[in-house]
């Protein structure tokens, strides 16, 4: 076989070669001699759904305690005493049963008499402007102001008009302070001072005074 022959004969070859390939390709086979790739995969990744968890409502619940601390009372006992009554000695006149005493302002000179029939307690002193006349010591018919005031067995408080002064002691002595709240007792009759309220003296039968030289009362 001739160079020539072979050659026709080759090419016959290739172009019947190429005439099926052609035809392959037009019903959809794969061509003769193709090389399949690999197959494409499309992959959707989706992402991991969100879930939101919504927590559980805190409820902020607040407890107030009332702590009642025990009230602390202090309690201020106040105790008054009765001051301890006079000595009676300590005030004696020169006169048997005459006991005599001022307030310790002095405004006031007082006594209890009981050396006589009518035990009387009584004072001299500045007597307020509301006190009522009397009848004058040497004048019964003449209404003076009075210049003294007293208490006498069982007859009510009353003032008087003393020609006398009585309560003062006879010798002209300075006659001791009868100290505020300290009581000064001669048998049934009683005088005690008070710094606001003045001199009180009072008997046992249920009379008396207490006089100031702003005020006075009689019972």
């Amino acid at each position: 076989m001739t160079d020539t022959v072979r050659a026709v004969l080759l090419f016959a070859a290739a172009a019947v070669v190429v005439v099926a390939g052609c035809a392959r390709s037009v019903d959809g086979s794969p061509e003769t001699g193709a090389v399949a790739g690999p197959a494409t995969t499309s992959a959707v990744t989706t992402a991991p759904k969100t879930t939101t968890t919504t927590a559980p409502r805190s409820t902020s619940s607040t407890t107030t305690t009332s702590s009642a601390l025990p009230s602390t009372m202090t309690t201020t006992t106040t105790t008054t005493s009765t001051p301890a009554p006079a000595d009676p000695q300590a005030f004696a006149g020169t006169a048997a049963g005459s006991y005599y005493f001022t307030t310790p302002s002095t405004k006031f000179h007082c006594a209890i008499l009981t050396g006589g029939d009518l035990p009387t307690a009584g004072c001299h002193g500045p007597m307020p402007a509301s006190a009522p006349k009397v009848p004058g010591a040497g004048a019964s018919g003449t209404a003076v102001t009075p210049n003294a005031i007293e208490v006498t067995g069982g007859r009510p408080g009353q003032f008087a008009s003393a020609g006398d002064p009585r309560f003062y002691p006879l010798d002209g002595s300075a006659a001791p302070a009868l100290s505020y709240g300290r009581p000064l007792q001669v048998n049934d009759l009683t005088c005690v001072v008070d710094e606001a309220a003045g001199v009180s003296c009072r008997s046992e039968a249920g009379h008396g005074f207490t006089l100031s030289d702003s005020a006075f009362r009689v019972w």
